[in-house]
């Protein structure tokens, strides 16, 4: 019998924490406060991942088993209401996660749509440029927007990225298939 989908397998801030059974994993990236958790519980159609109104709250990489691979929800940058040991633990760990995890094939690299990309950002460009993984940038929060808003924030990040955007709207449900289509183009069930 397969193994149950949609569910939290492994809370991890080592490597020897972390799954051992070489499914492919996707990493989802972002700022603290940009929507990851609710982009990827909107994806599963599902509440595995916890959205809280304070940012910072995912302090462990947690890994989600999906139908044939696993959903890796990284801590978020920036924001985080922690400790600077915490920050620094958890910063760690994703480093090390990023740098040399085999079976990571990629990432989703979650964006308040609003906001123009940082420091960090570039960093994840740069990282998936130097391992030659897929990226995929997602725009989240469209619906803060009025249409014309939307339509200069996508061309904006497009531009800064040099890459499309998918915009979504975590709440009403908007551009999700494209991101999942994305994800299935790697060969992912979603």
């Amino acid at each position: 019998m397969p193994p149950k989908s949609n569910r939290l397998v492994a809370s991890c801030l080592t490597m020897a924490e972390m799954p051992k059974d070489g499914l492919l994993e996707l990493a989802f990236l972002g700022r603290s406060n940009a929507g990851k958790s609710s982009l990827i519980n909107a994806l599963t159609r599902s509440k595995m991942a916890h959205v809280s109104s304070n940012p910072g709250k995912t302090q462990r990489i947690h890994f989600y088993q999906m139908a044939n691979w696993y959903l890796v929800d990284l801590p978020g940058y920036g924001y985080a209401k922690v400790s600077k040991t915490v920050r620094d633990q958890f910063g760690q760990a994703v480093e090390e996660y990023l740098s040399s995890r085999q079976p990571l094939i990629g990432g989703i690299l979650v964006q308040d749509i609003r906001r123009d990309p940082e420091d960090e950002e570039r960093q994840i460009l740069q990282w998936a440029s130097d391992r030659n993984l897929f990226l995929a940038v997602v725009g989240t929060k469209l619906d803060r927007l009025n249409k014309t808003e939307q339509k200069m924030r996508i061309q904006r990040l497009e531009e800064i990225y040099q890459r499309p955007i998918y915009p979504v709207s975590n709440r009403t449900g908007e551009g999700l298939n494209k991101v999942k289509e994305a994800i299935m183009g790697l060969g992912l069930t979603i």
